[in-house]
């Protein structure tokens, strides 16, 4: 007869054990993984944004149909133009020191005649339309000074912006799709502008946002929290089995000393005294 441990039942059990315990370390491993990644992306975050200011034209042709983003991503630039409020739109679900709002992009025409898409700052949600006097920009040319940050593109599930016609309100900064709507060769990266306001009053709309906060997020904790799923679940599956095999496989022990090689089974009698000389006499 098979061992407890190797019998058919056991080893589903063991496998399904098994699949769990692997599962719990590989999303510990995946969550371990991801806070290296915002440690590298936070690191160079704080490396570019301690460099120096530079002229974007010195960088990289503003005109250019494409770029090296990961180069020039959070690299603090200066740019001057001529804003077009006229062809300015506003992105969706933006947060604001915890209200909700909009942001305001509003493309920069450059003296070369390329196109800079500026993330000139926060609006409330009761600001809905874009290119209104209260959004207006500095009217004739201008020096912006920002950061320069990655288009996002539409992704394959979620919100999408439509495909076609004038977007006055977007999902997504996706500079290839607002390239349609915009007169001129569109630079494709967006500038922010990086000066948050100590006390921003309704009059200085839209607010800049400033730089994101370099938090590591819940990935620490949740490492922790997959690996120990796979450490309880090993310890508490051994535990079981460990329990499970000191059971003794019969009701109860039989006492020392009444079995059947010491006279006879349990309750019966013992043999019958031999007859003495008495009883024959």
């Amino acid at each position: 007869m098979p061992h407890p441990l190797l019998r058919p039942k056991a080893i589903v059990s063991h496998l399904l054990v098994a699949a769990v315990v692997i599962g719990c370390v590989i999303a510990g491993q995946w969550q371990l993984d991801r806070l290296q990644q915002v440690r590298d992306n936070n690191q160079r975050l704080e490396q570019r944004l301690a460099q120096q200011t530079a002229a974007l034209e010195d960088l990289i042709d503003p005109s250019a149909d494409e770029v090296d983003e990961a180069a020039l991503e959070f690299l603090p630039v200066e740019v001057s133009g001529t804003y077009r409020p006229g062809e300015e739109v506003l992105q969706r679900n933006q947060s604001y020191r915890g209200q909700t709002g909009f942001h305001v992009l509003t493309p920069l025409e450059l003296e070369s005649g390329a196109v800079v898409l500026v993330r000139r700052g926060w609006v409330p949600a009761s600001v809905d339309e874009p290119g209104t006097d209260q959004t207006a920009p500095q009217a004739g040319e201008t020096t912006v000074t920002g950061v320069l940050e990655r288009p996002v593109e539409q992704p394959r599930f979620g919100a999408n912006d439509p495909d076609d016609g004038v977007l006055e309100r977007v999902f997504h900064t996706d500079t290839a799709r607002l390239d349609r709507q915009v007169d001129g060769n569109l630079f494709p990266m967006v500038l922010r502008i990086d000066d948050e306001l100590d006390n921003p009053t309704v009059d200085q709309l839209p607010f800049p946002v400033g730089s994101p906060e370099l938090d590591e997020g819940s990935h620490l904790s949740y490492t922790v929290q997959w690996h120990s799923f796979a450490v309880i679940g090993l310890v508490g599956y051994g535990a079981w089995w460990y329990s499970r095999l000191r059971r003794p496989d019969v009701p109860g022990p039989t006492r020392p000393g009444r079995d059947s090689d010491a006279g006879g089974s349990l309750g019966s009698p013992g043999p019958s005294p031999a007859p003495t000389q008495a009883q024959h006499s």
